[in-house]
């Protein structure tokens, strides 16, 4: 159902408020939320399993994406989806922009929000989606996103403490790799 106007009296009693700023913190594919018509939706689920990332020929919806998330993209919304995209588009709802008023009164901390939406209706659409969710977004990909202008937080490598005894060593020139082992050897000169 398309909701052409901000939501009622009503339905913004009914869901959590978040301000603007605090969507605009959710701005990368690993936790993605857009506003449309004043409406919070946590696209996560979609955005990382997006055929467009597997399909060349999708690859430009799939940047269309990323390029909104943490953003009012209501135009953007409007312009580009049928009426199947703005009816599933409801399962994704987290929430509504808060009024100034809201904002101002503040309360409780607006930024925590439910687990990811996943609707049942979503591993159906999506070739091998359950592969794709659990994988997450690869190094590959957030350098091609990176090269196309939207840098993604990528996972810290897991650093071993011998990792930087043994950078440590190679620096200085104190070590000597074993031909056939990963760990160096201490020099005898």
């Amino acid at each position: 159902m398309k909701h052409r106007a901000g939501p009622s009296a009503e339905e913004r009693r009914k869901w959590r408020k978040f301000t603007k700023g605090e969507v605009a913190r959710h701005g990368t594919l690993d936790d993605g939320w857009i506003i449309i018509y004043d409406r919070v939706y946590d696209i996560t689920t979609f955005a990382i399993t997006h055929p467009g990332w597997n399909n060349a020929g999708q690859v430009s919806t799939a940047l269309a994406i990323t390029r909104t998330l943490g953003t009012d993209c209501t135009e953007e919304f409007e312009y580009q989806h049928s009426r199947t995209a703005w009816n599933q588009l409801a399962d994704f709802q987290i929430g509504v922009v808060a009024t100034k008023e809201e904002e101002e009164e503040g309360g409780e901390a607006l930024d925590r929000a439910p687990s990811h939406p996943l609707p049942s209706w979503l591993p159906d659409e999506v070739v091998n989606f359950w592969q794709t969710y659990k994988q997450g977004l690869t190094d590959q990909l957030c350098r091609y996103l990176e090269a196309a202008g939207y840098p993604q937080r990528r996972p810290e490598p897991q650093r071993r403490p011998q990792d930087d005894e043994e950078r440590k060593g190679f620096r200085f020139g104190f070590w000597k790799a074993k031909p056939s082992g990963n760990k160096p050897l201490e020099s005898k000169s």
